[in-house]
């Protein structure tokens, strides 16, 4: 039994994203392809990965349930190079990956026992939802923290902001290219009344190490609603990786 992989960097992408919040975790190996789903330690950040069995040049394997330590296995993964071909089973007791290019390099990371509990995370009706470059979301939150630890995400018509403010300053960004779609919205100016606006306040460390994996040519789909948690959806090679990070208070 055994999984193949020639491109290694969608799976080394989400290892990485994933263990910025979350150090532990249950890596989910089956018919399917390999899914992980995991909240943080806080209760601020929930994620949502699968890589699909389509994806491997192999896919041959029990399906099962391993506990591994992300960090090592980021640590791990990060010692592929572009070239190399991803080869990985389980044992009883350990994760085994090897590297095989110009050289082959095995690695064996000892399996952790982690309870699986069930995580119930409640079906939310987002008001709007932003498609956005990853680049522009990525360079607003950079002049956010200039000032602040923390953003104000804004929809109102059809503009998108994001704003901070802080003891030595403050400011605000308008995303121009960012595609928005909300009903409400739509709804409230064909009645001609007051326009709806979508306000909510959230953690720019944990946006920014949300999406720092992704791809700056793509895009990133944000999901909001009023004083409620986003949901934030971007590509990671042939598949999507989901957030849901928890709103603060105004």
């Amino acid at each position: 039994m055994a999984i193949e992989l020639k491109n290694t960097a969608p799976w080394k992408k989400a290892i990485d994203s994933i263990s910025s919040f979350i150090s532990e975790g249950n890596l989910h190996f089956s018919d399917s392809g390999i899914f992980f789903k995991a909240i943080d330690p806080s209760q601020v950040v929930f994620v949502e990965f699968e890589l699909p069995k389509a994806v491997f040049e192999k896919y041959s394997i029990e399906p099962t349930l391993v506990g591994v330590d992300l960090v090592e296995l980021g640590r791990i993964m990060n010692r592929a190079f572009p070239e190399d071909k991803l080869t990985m089973n389980v044992t009883e007791s350990e994760l085994l990956l090897s590297f095989d290019g110009e050289t082959t390099r095995n690695f064996a990371l000892p399996l952790i026992d982690l309870n699986e509990e069930e995580i119930n995370i409640p079906e939310t009706k987002f008001d709007a939802k932003i498609d956005v470059n990853a680049r522009i979301l990525k360079e607003a939150l950079k002049d956010a923290s200039l000032f602040g630890s923390s953003a104000v995400f804004k929809i109102k018509n059809s503009s998108f902001t994001i704003e901070s403010q802080g003891s030595s300053g403050n400011v605000k960004a308008t995303v121009k290219q960012a595609k928005i779609t909300s009903a409400k919205i739509a709804e409230k100016q064909e009645k001609q009344e007051k326009a709806q606006e979508i306000i909510s306040k959230y953690s720019l460390n944990f946006l920014q190490s949300i999406v720092k994996e992704a791809d700056p040519d793509k895009k990133i789909l944000l999901e909001m609603k009023t004083d409620s948690p986003m949901k934030i959806t971007y590509s990671i090679g042939p598949t999507n990786i989901q957030f849901r990070l928890a709103h603060m208070i105004l």
